[in-house]
């Protein structure tokens, strides 16, 4: 094995997410909420869990960030490494709601950085004896699709089936033997330049001058460029004023929302309009933005959206990854007072141009040069993208028949994706038959946000009767 194989290197996009938080508004964090129909059985979900971790090595590693700017975080196993910090249970009195409020501040809570990256926790004390999952991962680890990738480690299909017969083999441990001081520093740089020479072969000499140009200039770089490269300039182009009028407020408090709905209908619908799921979903929630507003006695135009474009392959090495595989995508959807049919027309033919920029195929160069600049550097210029956006959507699928985790039935599964410097985060995740949608608002931009809810719910009423 060489020197640059040995080192786990973060890409360019996950070093990116870890740098950031650097500013806690634009935390990444991502959480997982299923209500369970009883208590999982506390033996069989270690054991359980003692599996997933050696399936997925990276679960048992912690962030190595030695140089700053000079290389990409790496990941390395961590020596200390204690399943019981990670997996743990908790008692607590309420319902539902209760659980979401116990989610609500584990959401909130900065990961300790020298320790690996998730945390999964048993939520007892439910009314009728139901029981609560939750768990949270840093986006650097993995996207929306490789939570559920991961989870998939865990649970069986059935109350007595253990998911898998015995215990996979643990792997071989990685230990490197003392080196002299500058031998890390060597090992950094010969990794940038190899990851510089290939992303220049990708890129292009011409574009990867003008994306280095944009993130240096982004307004004065965008005259007399090609296709790709005004594309790239629309892609990092800072834009720190929300378009709402009203939910302009950030803060560190988020709430968490949760709205089911079924499948089938709602995939007619959008169908019979010529639309996909994830259109239809997109239009529903611009539905309520809108209503939100008329709430409120303001006219919004329009609203800046950001949604990750999964870019995972259904075959081959990367289809069952739990790293992240999406790219960003920055856009502005109208509002206005408008039928729902024609707002689902509308909103298929403007994802469409989104899905098809240029730039998204090269959006993890652009986070090398980004992630080149320093950590100070790249949490300013991510901040200034972010703080702008108002409402962040995504789309997971989930698995489409029932599962259990240690025995207790999966009757309810959200995920909760991160504002991340947005309003909301609505995340649509298809579970046997139902659409679990996660809604995440910062309480400083929506201090009323079961209006929006509300309005959720109504809109995909509207859309199923459309």
């Amino acid at each position: 094995m060489t020197e640059l194989e040995h080192d786990d290197w973060m890409g360019d996009s996950d070093a990116v997410l870890w740098h950031i938080e650097r500013d806690p508004i634009l935390r990444s964090t991502i959480t997982s909420v299923w209500f369970l129909d009883r208590v999982p059985d506390g033996a069989r979900l270690r054991l359980s869990a003692e599996r997933m971790v050696e399936a997925l090595p990276r679960l048992r590693q912690h962030v190595v960030d030695a140089q700053p700017g000079l290389a990409a975080p790496r990941w390395a196993d961590d020596p200390l490494f204690d399943l019981d910090h990670h997996v743990r249970s908790v008692s607590i009195v309420g319902d539902e709601r209760a659980v979401l409020d116990y989610a609500e501040r584990l959401a909130t809570t900065a990961f300790d950085k020298d320790r690996p990256l998730w945390e999964l926790e048993v939520v007892e004390g439910l009314p009728g004896g139901r029981g609560a999952f939750v768990m949270k991962v840093h986006h650097a680890i993995a996207d929306g699709i490789g939570l559920v990738k991961m989870l998939a480690h865990i649970v069986s299909f059935g109350p007595d089936d253990d998911g898998t017969a015995g215990r996979p083999p643990e792997r071989a441990r990685s230990e490197r033997s003392a080196e002299h001081p500058w031998a890390a520093t060597i090992r950094a740089v010969r990794h940038r330049v190899a990851t510089d020479t290939r992303a220049l072969a990708r890129l292009g000499t011409a574009s990867l001058h003008t994306a280095a140009g944009f993130v240096r200039d982004p307004i004065g770089t965008a005259s007399g460029t090609t296709r790709t490269a005004g594309s790239i300039a629309k892609l990092i182009q800072p834009a720190t004023t929300p378009r709402s009028p009203i939910m302009t407020g950030r803060s560190l408090t988020l709430r968490l929302h949760r709205v089911e709905v079924e499948l089938d209908p709602v995939r007619e619908a959008a169908r019979a309009l010529g639309a996909s799921l994830n259109d239809a979903f997109v239009a529903v929630v611009l539905e309520a933005l809108h209503e939100y507003h008329r709430h409120h006695g303001v006219d919004a135009a329009d609203i800046r959206m950001h949604m990750p474009v999964s870019v995972r392959s259904t075959d081959g090495d990367g289809a069952d990854a739990i790293t992240n595989q999406f790219v960003p995508a920055r856009f502005v959807l109208p509002l206005g007072d408008r039928p729902l049919a024609e707002r689902v027309v509308d909103t298929t033919a403007r994802l469409a141009e989104v899905r098809a920029e240029p730039a998204l195929p090269h959006v993890n160069d652009i986070a090398g040069i980004v992630e080149r600049l320093g950590p100070t550097a790249t949490v300013t210029l991510i901040g200034s993208m972010m703080k702008g956006v108002d409402v962040t959507t995504s789309n997971v699928p989930g698995p489409p028949f029932p599962v259990y985790l240690a025995g207790a039935k999966a009757e309810q599964m959200f995920a909760y994706g991160p504002p991340a410097g947005s309003a909301i985060n609505l995340t649509l995740l298809s579970y046997d038959g139902t659409l679990e949608i996660g809604i995440t608002t910062d309480h400083a931009a929506l201090p009323d946000p079961e209006v929006f809810v509300t309005a959720v719910e109504a809109a995909f009423d509207h859309l199923l009767t459309t």
